[in-house]
């Protein structure tokens, strides 16, 4: 994909979702940061929707892009729903003293994108692995998910290992490409800046201080995993700046 061609999506093609105002909160917040997440779960996005509305505490993110690349919408970029979850613990030891309101505000100042995808993968090698509770016997060269499915999907390798992981499935390159067409719709919006932030793949002392930007939710918590730094992915952060 050339992504020196990506323009500001058509919010045409934007597909709204039938997501109740009290699951998130209807009130406008000034916007410093967008905040890249993947679903962990198969292909589609109502399993995502539902677990959502059946959660309290209204969390959310403004969009899913599911494996077409079509972007889907659960809120106005405008409003705010909780999609970090920084533990005051950890913010703590990374020295804010405004813990108890830094969660909050990292959620209020940012827009959250959610890739459809099954995340990490356990390749299987035929012995039994542990699941959370479940116990699966591991058929040799497959792939499993975090809830102990087998999935056939594209698969990214990591041989040094990402976030307790080797394996995950691949973003696609129409979601890559939706991703991008946000950003730079956003960028203009609320003049979000889109350089490329090479510390977005770890714990992120920028991301959680707020500073202006594009980032991960590895960014800001040590126990997650999305979004991994598939080449594809960073080659078209890396391009944005150059488009703006």
């Amino acid at each position: 994909m050339n992504w020196n061609t990506l323009k500001p999506i058509n919010v045409s093609t934007i597909k709204p979702v039938d997501f109740p105002e009290e699951k998130y909160f209807p009130i406008e917040y000034p916007k410093k940061q967008i905040v890249l997440h993947h679903t962990v779960s198969g292909k589609g996005i109502n399993g995502d929707v539902n677990t959502w509305l059946a959660m309290e505490g209204r969390i959310a993110t403004c969009i899913i892009i599911d494996s077409d690349g079509i972007a889907n919408q659960c809120l106005s970029s405008k409003y705010w729903a909780h999609h970090i979850g920084c533990k005051s613990t950890f913010l703590k030891e990374q020295g804010f003293t405004d813990w108890s309101t830094r969660n909050i505000e990292l959620n209020k100042a940012s827009i959250a994108i959610e890739i459809d995808n099954w995340g990490g993968l356990v390749l299987g090698d035929g012995t039994d692995k542990k699941f959370g509770d479940k116990t699966v016997t591991t058929i040799k060269g497959k792939y499993y998910a975090a809830y102990g499915n087998q999935v056939d999907c594209e698969v990214v390798h990591y041989p040094n290992g990402f976030r307790g992981y080797y394996y995950y499935e691949k973003y696609n390159e129409a979601q890559i490409k939706t991703v991008g067409e946000l950003l730079l719709l956003w960028h203009i919006k609320y003049n979000i800046p889109l350089d490329y932030n090479s510390d977005m793949w770890d714990i992120s002392h920028n991301a959680l201080s707020g500073k202006s930007g594009v980032y991960t939710h590895v960014s800001y918590r040590p126990d997650k995993s999305d979004c991994h730094p598939q080449t594809d992915l960073i080659e078209m952060l890396k391009t944005l700046k150059s488009l703006t």
